[in-house]
């Protein structure tokens, strides 16, 4: 096999870094001009560019560009790759997110330019989730490109070969190419001398880049010299599938190793900074998949108009805000205005999607209880006028059973029934905000079936309800918390949980203390914290606690512990739940430190430990050895080999570490904005990250047998039941419904949705437990029935048809 150069001309394009979104377009658009202008100088030269999002920025400003770009596509000379709305972080978004990436920019590729993306294309992002080579394989990708993590301090374990095999859990597999040197410059910028040194055919990647440019004609002129020297066949002007194509051709010659992992650790500090636009990543991502899950079933019961062009352009908004300089806290502080605003477009329009689709089912519930009227009257309320109890309609995205609380403002509540009458333990509870005074609200547990709804009824005079009494398991003291299961006692002066006792078992759950917030340094290190791979440097800690009971309720009791550090404080509401050994936590941190991070840290009893993060869809197994690394709704410190251990649930965080025993967890970096490499140029004028208030919530649990549990513990903390207060009225809905059963504990749906062709009905499963696994799905809403065959960790999305009940797995992409 004769050695080979496959030559990639490309512009790296950020359309946010030091710049925001309309100098980004500038770039887009002159880089694109100039390489449409190369190509009629030099007949052979080939163009790479990736992110569909960029395409359709052309299309709709410069129209006869992009017409130009079609007329180069057909031709061969303009390469399309990536098939993602950007090059992302591959690290933060949800699997949902990807599934979405790869979903709607395949589409546009297909409707633009008559085929779809297959090769994936990451150069920049810091760090690749062990989930997407299944993502791509299921989404019509083949070949992935990227460039980080390196294979000597970032990741010495890579092979040194950079083309191998990536394979996820499931055992899906892509051909990878690690570019060796780099994806701006020219091709004798050392570039192809240093590939001559390897064995595998090469691609070398060559163009003016981060802020566009792509090759420039001195560029060029050094690869004609090459190409006339040495051969046209040895250095080829080629597109990235070409290479890939090339490989394929020769693959029993070839020696390539297989990576069975994530691809990490590149710019640790990316797991962290920025909290505002992470935690906002977090919210848009949920609630457009809640929106668009009750939006569906709004359609099938109410026969209303699915608002599926709506969710589209709100998911385009966060995908762009998923570029890997902006999700990742890396970018100029004006470029976030840009990024909070467009996040708040995203919720806003699941706001509206989600309340108009449950409502449009709530108001045909029938909820009369031998009552039919709506408030007409200058003082009509409905919990007055009425005499039977002021309806709620709660729902359940979720396609699990949901045991969990439900909060909502009435002020006092004399009782809660459900529609059959039984009566529902709650508890009044302390609002977090007044009207002229202490406003109160009332919290229930709310107990709804898979993907559905369940009225409820709320009683505000004593007169119309008179409760049972009901038994307080709690036992509450200035610094402690019981209930039947365990015991959490609070360092009075520290703030910290000294005992974390299990009462069942006569045993210690931590090693004190535990949830102790911590100072590390961080001077020197920049935003991205490159080439450091932990942050273990604690300097200091909160302290001189203040404890106050704020509950102790038939439901749920609460110490509010406030520490201080600095000029930082950080109160947690520490809380136990009636009947369960979890440790529920609320936390209000006001941050006001530079060059520092606050964490928490968890020391547990686990022996022989190893940790666990989850990851988009997934999760991944790795050595408690205090790295830092990414992970979604939950991480897990267990015994090796099994799922023993401890789990920390959350809602908006992505930074952890394992040492030992020990799980940590990032509250807030106080980094600069936009501190590349750090200490070279600071002075009074820099801006900081993460500095104020920011609120944010954790559960710290035992686990045991599989992680099925945590999974949808984090599924419920980050998209909670929802309520929608309504009036009596008849109606052809039931007070209780639900839309779908699946048989295996281990498979949830993620995503309902119908098909980009409106034809059909979508869902997207995954198995979370790591188990091969036989599950039938009912989807009850259409009297449809399935069974299939799930891997270890492996997502399939399925496609029903309402009208002949056809029901087949289908790619991601739809396609």
């Amino acid at each position: 096999m004769k050695k080979t150069y496959h030559l990639i001309g490309n512009a790296h394009l950020d359309p946010v870094w030091q710049w925001c979104v309309p100098e980004g377009l500038s770039l887009v658009k002159s880089t694109y001009r100039a390489a449409l202008d190369r190509m009629k100088e030099y007949p052979d030269y080939i163009f790479t560019s990736a992110c569909a999002s960029y395409y359709k920025w052309i299309e709709l400003s410069e129209p006869e560009m992009f017409a130009e770009i079609k007329q180069r596509y057909e031709e061969g000379r303009w390469c399309i790759t990536g098939g993602m709305w950007v090059q992302p972080d591959c690290n933060i978004p949800s699997g949902e997110s990807f599934a979405r990436h790869f979903l709607y920019s395949q589409k546009y590729f297909k409707e633009k330019f008559g085929s779809i993306v297959k090769t994936g294309y990451n150069v920049d992002s810091f760090g690749h989730n062990g989930m997407l080579p299944q993502i791509m394989k299921k989404s019509g990708i083949d070949n992935y490109i990227y460039q980080r993590p390196n294979d000597t301090n970032e990741k010495p374990n890579l092979p040194k070969k950079n083309l191998h095999h990536w394979v996820s859990p499931d055992g899906s597999d892509v051909l990878a190419f690690r570019i060796p040197q780099g994806y701006c410059g020219g091709i004798k910028d050392g570039r192809w001398e240093y590939t001559d040194s390897l064995e595998q055919p090469q691609m070398v990647f060559y163009g003016v880049g981060n802020h566009g440019g792509g090759p420039s004609i001195e560029q060029l002129e050094e690869a004609e010299k090459l190409r006339k020297e040495a051969g046209k066949d040895v250095f080829i002007y080629a597109k990235t599938d070409d290479y890939f194509d090339y490989v394929n051709e020769h693959i029993g010659e070839i020696d390539i190793p297989t990576v069975a992992e994530d691809l990490q650790h590149h710019a640790s500090g990316c797991y962290s900074a920025n909290s505002k636009v992470k935690e906002m990543n977090r919210r848009a991502e949920n609630d457009l998949v809640y929106a668009e899950k009750i939006d569906l079933m709004s359609s099938l019961l109410t026969d209303s108009e699915p608002k599926t062009k709506s969710i589209e352009r709100a998911w385009e908004s966060v995908m762009f805000n998923q570029f890997h300089d902006i999700l990742a806290g890396c970018s100029i502080k004006p470029a976030y205005k840009d990024a909070y605003n467009a996040f708040g477009y995203a919720s806003e329009t699941a706001l509206q999607v989600g309340s108009f689709g449950a409502e449009r089912i709530s108001w045909r519930v029938n909820t009369t209880k031998f009552l039919d009227y709506r408030p007409s009257h200058k003082r009509d309320r409905l919990w007055i006028r009425e005499g039977e109890g002021c309806p709620m309609v709660v729902f359940n995205p979720h396609s699990f059973p949901v045991k969990a609380k439900v909060c909502f403002g009435m002020g006092w509540v004399s009782g809660v029934l459900d529609s059959d009458d039984n009566e529902i333990p709650f508890q009044i509870i302390r609002a977090p905000y007044t009207d002229g005074g202490h406003f109160m609200q009332c919290m229930f547990e709310a107990q709804l079936e898979p993907y559905g709804y369940k009225t409820f009824f709320i009683y505000k005079d004593e007169q119309n309800y008179q409760p049972k009494p009901v038994e307080n398991e709690f036992i509450v003291t200035e610094n402690t918390i019981e209930n039947s299961k365990v015991k959490i006692t609070i360092n009075k002066h520290t703030g910290n949980i000294d005992s974390y006792f299990d009462k069942e078992f006569d045993k210690e759950l931590g090693i004190a203390p535990v949830a102790k917030a911590i100072i590390e340094d961080d001077v020197h290190t920049d935003t991205w914290a490159h080439n450091v791979f932990d942050f273990n440097r604690d300097i200091g800690v909160f302290s001189d606690a203040k404890l106050e009971i704020v509950e102790t309720g038939y439901l749920r009791a609460t110490i509010k512990v406030t520490s201080t550090y600095n000029k930082s404080t950080l109160t947690q509401y520490i809380s136990l739940w009636r009947g369960k050994k979890d440790v529920e936590v609320k936390c209000k941190l006001d941050f006001n430190e530079h060059y520092k991070i606050a964490k928490l840290a968890f020391p547990m009893s686990v022996e022989n430990p190893e940790a666990v993060y989850s990851m988009p869809f997934g999760f991944i197994r790795k050595p408690a050895n205090g790295e830092e690394e990414p992970a979604q709704g939950w991480i897990a410190v267990c015994e090796k080999g099994t799922n023993n251990g401890f789990a920390l649930v959350n809602d908006s965080k992505y930074s952890f570490c394992v040492k030992g025993n020990e799980m940590r967890m990032v509250m807030a970096r106080g980094s600069a904005y936009l501190d590349h490499y750090g200490q070279r140029s600071r002075d009074n004028e820099m801006s900081f990250l993460d500095q104020g208030e920011q609120e944010f919530e954790y559960i710290l649990k035992p686990c045991t047998d599989d992680f099925t549990e945590i999974v949808k513990d984090s599924e419920i903390i980050n998209m909670p039941l929802k309520l929608y207060l309504e009036t009596h009225h008849k109606g052809q809905l039931p007070p209780v419904y639900s839309g779908l059963e699946v048989s295996a504990e281990n498979v949830l749906v993620q995503a309902m949705k119908y098909s980009e062709d409106g034809k059909k009905i979508v869902l997207r499963t995954f198995e979370c437990a790591g188990k091969e696994t036989q599950a039938e799905i009912d989807l009850k809403i259409l009297d449809v029935k399935c069974k299939f065959n799930w891997k270890p960790q492996e997502i399939k999305t399925i496609s029903i048809d309402p009208a002949t009940k056809e029901v087949k797995e289908i790619l991601i992409i739809e396609g």
